[in-house]
């Protein structure tokens, strides 16, 4: 429950998603002060991160201190860590799902703080009370502010900090159709003077179609958008260069959930992605001492269709069975 984080002791006044689950048993820290987490002895790149159905690539500021979940905005945490239900794939590890809030469609409601190192704000309301609301949150660091103060030209020109949006709309069109829009924005930017600067980020968006055919059979459909690049600067005398790197998805995804009796809940969908990676790109200027380098972009089409049943067998005895078909494809050159 997103309401027992507000309970435990955090860093610098910033309540932390990742650092909580580290508490839980079998999930370990990647190290002092990092957001990255093992589970059950698995790589941190083998954890699975969902925002609202997104997947989130690096899912860190501050080069690990603070993860990019804004807590005032979330709903809902589940935390697999075996026995990984059929609707999720692509990792081996865990499966992180994070479901941002609806916002209040009764009344509005403005919250924010100022911590040692960032201040936030959270506005939430309706737009037509009872049928539509919204939620926008956001925070940034302040502590780049003071490097103004510094007589120091080098450190006043520097750069260090990061902010991140959150936002969702929840819209009911009828008794039997309801549509959610919601996105993430944020980015880190760390800088040296002009000489060098490294900033990342990534941005999701994800449109879901909720509809109701009966009381026992309801469908989910979804369009979701996932970014994730990072950008490195050198410029000196003596080199003068750009690194760039980027991941990109397109994702379609189709789900029924079907009550069958009171015994048996049946889920199955089907689940489309494709991949565009740019590996590598290093733009330089005609001085350097270094070339232009680009590695060749990636294209790849991972397709999935599932289906899981959860049978109450007897009021004490819950069996969970079911499949996951996968495909992945690798497109073009190379």
């Amino acid at each position: 429950s997103i309401k027992e984080t507000r309970n435990i002791p955090v860093l610098f006044g910033e309540r932390d998603v990742l650092k909580t689950i580290q508490l839980l048993p079998g999930i370990k820290s990647a190290g002092e002060g990092n957001s990255g987490f093992y589970v059950r002895g698995g790589a941190a790149d083998q954890n699975l991160i969902l925002l609202d159905e997104a997947p989130v690539y690096n899912a860190s500021h501050l080069l690990g201190f603070f993860s990019t979940f804004n807590s005032d905005a979330i709903k809902d945490i589940a935390v697999y860590k075996g026995g990984m239900p059929a609707q999720y794939g692509g990792r081996l590890s865990s499966v992180l799902d994070i479901k941002m809030n609806d916002g209040n469609n009764q009344d509005f409601g403005l919250s924010g703080g100022v911590g040692l190192i960032s201040a936030k704000l959270n506005a939430e309301g309706p737009l037509k009370k009872g049928r539509s609301s919204f939620l926008i949150s956001g925070r940034r660091t302040y502590a780049d502010m003071f490097l103004k103060l510094s007589k120091d030209t080098s450190v006043k020109n520097s750069q260090l900090y990061f902010y991140d949006l959150n936002t969702k709309l929840n819209f009911k069109l009828g008794e039997n159709d309801r549509l959610f829009v919601s996105g993430y924005f944020g980015r880190d930017k760390l800088g040296y003077e002009n000489q060098f600067g490294i900033d990342w980020g990534n941005s999701t968006g994800t449109l879901r179609w909720n509809h109701i055919f009966n009381s026992r059979l309801f469908s989910n459909t979804s369009l979701i958008f996932s970014n994730y690049n990072y950008k490195v600067t050198v410029k000196t005398d003596a080199a003068d260069f750009q690194i760039f790197s980027q991941i990109r998805d397109y994702n379609f995804k189709e789900e029924f959930q079907w009550y069958l009796n009171n015994r048996n809940s049946i889920r199955m969908g089907v689940n489309s992605i494709y991949h565009t990676i740019r590996p590598g790109e290093i733009t330089s200027s005609e001085t350097a001492s270094i070339g232009n380098l680009l590695l060749q972009k990636r294209y790849s089409w991972e397709n999935a269709f599932y289906f899981t049943n959860t049978w109450k067998a007897t009021d004490r005895l819950n069996l969970t069975y079911g499949f996951r078909l996968t495909a992945f494809s690798i497109l073009g050159e190379g």
